[in-house]
């Protein structure tokens, strides 16, 4: 991948400088790409009682990930498109996702739900 193509990409979906994630803070999606692999990260916090209660909210954070994330590729085509005139060809690598309890004790526990999604930027 050349250079103008990283800057591109980095360029559109770069929002650490003025520009937030989520408008209610609820969420955050950020990026990583490395040589011709980006990876759109999604993170958010559940809150549950126990782990009856951690499924649906896990089922509905995977949920909302999924459209956030279609979404943010889809700005991301059609932006680049639009700055270069050029088709951004993006090969799925799939997706992976987990929890990480932040705050296991107590009758209201706390864990970060993480979904990371891997697509290979075709040349």
């Amino acid at each position: 991948m050349n250079l103008e193509t990283v800057r591109h990409i980095a360029e559109i979906l770069e929002n650490s400088w003025g520009r937030e994630s989520s408008p209610d803070g609820t969420y955050s999606i950020k990026h990583d790409l490395q040589g011709d692999k980006l990876t759109l990260k999604f993170t958010t916090v559940v809150h549950f009682a126990d782990e009856a209660g951690l499924r649906p909210q896990i089922e509905a954070a995977s949920n909302q990930a999924t459209q956030l994330l279609d979404a943010k590729i889809a700005i991301l085509k059609s932006s680049y498109r639009e700055a270069t005139g050029e088709t951004l060809r993006l090969e799925d690598l799939g997706g992976t996702d987990d929890v990480d309890l932040i705050m296991p004790v107590g009758p209201r526990k706390v864990a970060y739900y993480r979904y990371n999604h891997s697509f290979a930027v075709q040349e």
